[in-house]
């Protein structure tokens, strides 16, 4: 069974999966954009409140009113009518202030989109190079078990020949063990992390086994100036705020066009049948009619509603200077975070590792010569480990902290070499 375990884990560490389902980034964004059923969802609110818009421009019914009267007409013979008449209400800039809102909001509703796909495509940037890192852990950790693995079974037979003693045969297969525990813990997190990916890009049963890229140090420097100019610009969450402001004010006109007495204008025909009664006769006659209705806005005296269009007004603009400032806020602190991790980057270089990579493989080849102690690989091998971790969370680290200084100025543009 230790055989066949072996043989299986070996497979599994030199299997390629370059022709599996492999995800590039630039695949991976393209389907989370098309795919998402979050960002779907989000997307009818455009056509929603376009539907809205169209709504908000429709005027009010007339009304069509049909009566009959009879003055006795069977028993005295005072005669019959019929009256038509049709009433129109006439309103004074409402719908025009009406459409007005509906505008701002569907601006509104495209900035919130806007901002929905901004974080929607940060979010699963960084799900992409968390996957990054556990495929390199997962690198790592196969290194490391394929290099135990050799000693051990070296370590046996030297054993059998005599040359080591029983406790570094022992040693070594227990380190053999454990590097497998570690390397089959890092599979999973790196094919979990690929499950994360597929679920961003709307296609949880895709079923994705490797994805293209490295984790690289991005090296592009903005100044402030350059970064807070691109967020004012580009930040759709700012640009929905201030189109809150004129929406709060479009509000405030229809609240006062609303104020206005509606009008009522109405038209009408009566047609009036012979009087036959013979103290007051009359002959048959069509009557018109024509009127204004205007109610008496006595109900304007009480100005609450104006109050709090007015105070919403100053509201949302006293919201949209708070996130501008916040906005500052976020930009130093993202830019900050960035360079801290760039020096980090670059302090953990390719360099170091392959200088840790040259120690343990001398360390290896001297064991195996009998020329060094278990504990010196051991201990080479944990250094090695521990830098090449080390550079792949520092490079993780600053690719992330360039995906959130990005998103802070509100455009966000990554690529991710192959």
């Amino acid at each position: 069974m230790k055989k066949i375990l072996t043989i299986i884990i070996t497979f599994i560490i030199g299997f390629d999966f370059s022709h599996c389902q492999t995800l590039t980034y630039q695949a991976f964004i393209d389907s989370v954009v098309a795919n998402n059923q979050g960002y779907r969802a989000e997307q009818l609110n455009v056509p929603i409140s376009e539907a809205q818009l169209k709504a908000s421009r429709s005027i009010q019914n007339p009304s069509l009113s049909v009566e009959y009267g009879n003055n006795s007409d069977w028993g005295i013979q005072m005669g019959q009518s019929l009256d038509i008449g049709i009433t129109q209400p006439v309103t004074f800039g409402v719908v025009a202030a009406r459409k007005k809102v509906a505008k701002n909001e569907m601006a509104i509703a495209s900035s919130n989109l806007d901002d929905y796909l901004l974080n929607l495509k940060a979010e699963a940037t960084e799900s992409f190079i968390d996957a990054l890192q556990a495929r390199e852990l997962s690198d790592i950790a196969s290194q490391t078990f394929e290099n135990m693995h050799r000693l051990a079974t070296g370590d046996s037979l030297r054993f059998v020949k005599g040359d080591i003693s029983e406790l570094d045969m022992l040693q070594t297969r227990i380190e053999a063990k454990m590097a497998q525990q570690e390397y089959l813990d890092a599979q999973s997190a790196y094919h979990n992390a690929l499950v994360t990916l597929d679920l961003y890009a709307g296609q949880p049963h895709h079923g994705s086994k490797a994805i293209n890229g490295h984790l690289s140090n991005p090296n592009i420097d903005y100044t402030l100036e350059e970064l807070t100019n691109i967020a004012l610009q580009y930040r759709p969450d700012l640009q929905s705020a201030h189109r809150s402001v004129s929406l709060a004010e479009s509000q405030a006109k229809l609240t006062r066009r609303e104020r206005i007495p509606e009008a009522e204008l109405s038209l009408g025909i009566s047609l009036n049948s012979k009087v036959r009664n013979e103290e007051a006769p009359a002959p048959e006659f069509i009557g018109y009619t024509a009127g204004l209705s205007v109610p008496l806005p006595f109900s304007n005296a009480n100005k609450g509603n104006i109050r709090t269009s007015q105070l919403t007004v100053q509201q949302s603009q006293l919201q949209a200077d708070a996130l501008e400032k916040q906005i500052l806020s976020e930009i130093i602190q993202a830019y900050n975070n960035y360079q801290i991790a760039k020096h980090n980057a670059n302090t953990y270089s390719n360099e170091l590792v392959s200088d840790a990579e040259t120690i343990l493989n001398g360390r290896l080849y001297a064991y195996q010569r009998g020329e060094t102690s278990l504990i010196e690989v051991l201990s080479a091998q944990e250094t090695y480990n521990q830098v090449r971790k080390s550079h792949t969370e520092a490079l993780h680290q600053c690719m992330t902290a360039w995906v959130e200084l990005q998103k802070a100025t509100g455009r966000l543009e990554i690529v991710i070499k192959d």
